[in-house]
């Protein structure tokens, strides 16, 4: 029953269907007939690895899908074990992460030895039994061929899929060579943005499900049109289009070295050969034209050798950002500490262009900040631990209706706040607002696009009349007919519609 359990698990959260459990795994057949010809103990123990190193990758699969929306992929992803014990740990808190972790060890385990016991069994049979169960199993595999429809032979083709992906990463990564070579974007002067400040700000899991599902949609939409009247009351514009991001509910970098490299880099292999690489990063190109370059990046905790790729003159991370608050959960410092801190801290010279990542919308999106007085910020330490709101991870993620609920809640914040730094300390600065990516598929659903929007906002209309109409619409909500740009194309769409002096 273990193999058998095993076999059927599924690589994907909706996977466990009645039909698949009725159907009997030709490989359970197949594996039983070989051990009851050779019942030895070498033969024995590499069942059982390879059976519990499939039901780890199958596990793997369920959390990539749920999180990214696609296969693990052992060439790429082993380093998703960092990144996941990160938030894990930090959420909930170590000891816990570690009782987890310990607690699917000893399951694994656990299966292991119930496996290697039922399979002894084998051994034991006598001569006559041994060939009855031959038999059965030579039925099992000949009525695969007259009624396939009862039996299940996936195991072969799936793990020939898995081989086949990890080959074409290997293959990508050496295409990809070639596009680092191919920079068709030269040296811009920004001249239309001389004396100006630049922000180029990624909101954390800001996608267009946000925007266009109706769990959320009554909070993004009117959050979205407020913040709008306050910019036009202001005398700040705005124009918004769709990009297309390159990965879902997490790895958030990527979408970071696309937008800001000009090529599509969708996966870790891609983004490694980019930070070892002379390609000129936005940041760069900004660098070279006359502009400072700064960056603030509350959820970098450890030494970040990646920065030196993007150009940054002043990188706040965590500990630079200065934050003498508690955190929130994972979240280290809240998006209103941040924008306080950039503007305190970096806009005290000639002009800078700022990148930011913001993380308060970052799962599991509780506790939640106040917003308080942009006076009372200071050096953060009024987020004593007191301005906050919401129940424990570990509460909210207990229901799904409250998991969609908070994650409504952090966007909501987190727009909010934007609006309030541009219009009270805007000061002339041309912001670049951006999703890093759409959330997790379990609040997108299965078949929700990669999309995410894009804001730029301006105290001047005519920076914004060299934005390609056609995808750009006037206000903060993009309609869902306009076309949606490659994310990997927003670097030079700025290089070239910021040329001019306008």
């Amino acid at each position: 029953m273990v193999l058998y359990a095993i076999l059927v698990a599924p690589s994907d959260i909706g996977g466990l269907t009645a039909d698949r459990l009725v159907r009997v795994p030709v490989e359970l057949a197949v594996i039983v007939a070989i051990l009851a010809i050779w019942p030895v103990r070498w033969l024995r123990a590499i069942v059982v690895v390879l059976a519990i190193c499939l039901l780890v990758l199958r596990l793997a699969d369920i959390g990539t899908g749920l999180a990214f929306d696609r296969p693990f992929n052992p060439a790429l992803d082993l380093h998703l074990l960092v990144s996941g014990w990160d938030l894990l740990s930090r959420s909930i808190g170590r000891g816990e992460a570690l009782a987890a972790i310990a607690a699917a060890a000893l399951t694994m385990v656990l299966l292991a030895v119930l496996l290697w016991v039922s399979l002894a069994g084998l051994t034991r049979l006598s001569r006559r039994i041994r060939g009855v169960v031959l038999l059965f199993c030579a039925g099992v595999i000949g009525w695969t061929v007259v009624a396939p429809g009862a039996t299940s032979a996936d195991l072969v083709p799936r793990l020939s899929d898995r081989f086949a992906r990890m080959s074409d990463a290997v293959r990508d990564v050496r295409a990809f060579a070639a596009e680092l070579a191919d920079d068709p974007v030269g040296q811009p002067t920004f001249a239309a943005l001389r004396g100006r400040d630049v922000f180029f700000v990624f909101i954390e899991s800001y996608g267009r499900t946000f925007l266009e599902d109706p769990r959320f949609s009554p909070t993004s939409i009117p959050r979205l049109r407020s913040i709008a009247d306050r910019l036009d009351m202001a005398g700040w514009h705005a124009r918004t289009a769709w990009a297309a991001a390159p990965t879902r509910g997490g790895q958030s970098w990527l979408s970071h070295g696309t937008a800001l490299s000009g090529l599509w880099i969708a996966s870790q292999a891609r983004y490694d050969r980019l930070m070892a690489s002379d390609r000129r990063s936005l940041n760069t190109l900004f660098r070279a034209a006359g502009w400072r370059t700064a960056a603030a990046m509350p959820a970098i905790t450890l030494d970040w050798p990646e920065a030196a790729w993007y150009g940054y003159d002043v990188m706040l991370d965590a500990a630079g950002l200065a934050y003498g608050g508690a955190p929130f959960e994972w979240v280290t410092m809240p998006d209103q500490y941040v924008w306080s801190a950039m503007g305190s801290r970096l806009r005290d010279g000639p002009p800078v262009m700022i990148e930011a990542a913001l993380i308060t919308s970052h799962a599991p999106w509780t506790p939640l900040p106040r917003i308080l007085p942009w006076e009372d910020i200071g050096d953060g330490a009024v987020f004593d631990g007191s301005q906050r709101d919401g129940d424990s991870p570990r509460e909210v993620w207990a229901d799904r209706a409250r998991i969609h609920a908070q994650y409504a809640l952090s966007l909501d914040y987190a727009l909010e706040i934007m609006g309030q730094y541009v219009t009270r300390f805007g000061d002339g600065a041309l912001f670049i607002i951006l999703g890093d990516h759409q959330p997790a598929r379990l609040l997108t659903g299965a078949d929700a696009p990669p999309d995410v929007p894009v804001h730029f906002i301006a105290d001047d209309p005519a920076l914004l009349d060299d934005l390609p109409a056609e995808l750009f619409r006037p206000g903060l909500i993009a309609s869902p007919e306009q076309p949606v740009l490659p994310m990997q194309d927003l670097r030079a769409l700025v290089a070239a519609a910021f040329e001019a002096e306008s």
